[in-house]
């Protein structure tokens, strides 16, 4: 399991590089538009599609990185009142219904891209699939970690020292 959460983070890393990359990007993008539209009463004509498909990526992206991370809301008051295997199995519940989740975004989100295909964003011609390649990507991310998260919650339930 170790093996697959260094081969799992590694791929991760270059997933988060490409999202510091795109969000400052992005800033750059809007800071030229107002720039221009403002000082020069003109403008980038495409900056608004590809700053909202950047927003869409880097948003997603987050939420993989929220699952592994486990940064997702907690009650954390509920569980120091109850018994441990209790709030363990609270935590494997939370991990499955989060791979149903990303199951679900996996599906959806390559029938999306699909479709997407066949459509074009109006200023760059660009596919509009890249709008939801982004589902599936991160639907993975997410399927992976949360399944790891289950694997150490069980691990944990059973005595062992996974956390």
């Amino acid at each position: 399991m170790e093996q697959l959460k260094k081969i799992l983070d590694s791929v991760f890393v270059w997933v988060l590089r490409l999202a510091m990359v795109l969000l400052v990007a992005m800033v750059v993008l809007v800071f030229l538009n107002v720039v221009l539209r403002y000082g020069f009463s003109s403008g980038i004509h495409w900056s608004e599609e590809i700053s909202l498909v950047i927003v869409i990526w880097f948003t997603f992206i987050a939420m993989a990185l929220g699952v592994k991370e486990n940064l997702h809301i907690n009650v954390a008051i509920l569980p120091k009142k109850l018994p441990k295997a209790f709030f363990t199995a609270l935590d494997c519940l939370r991990d499955f219904l989060i791979i149903i989740i990303g199951g679900i975004m996996i599906f959806y989100g390559w029938k999306l891209t699909l479709n997407g295909a066949r459509s074009f964003l109006p200023a760059t011609n660009i596919p509009n699939s890249i709008n939801y390649l982004v589902l599936p990507v991160s639907g993975i991310f997410i399927v992976l970690y949360a399944s790891i998260h289950l694997y150490e919650d069980i691990h944990t339930y059973k005595g062992g020292k996974a956390k």
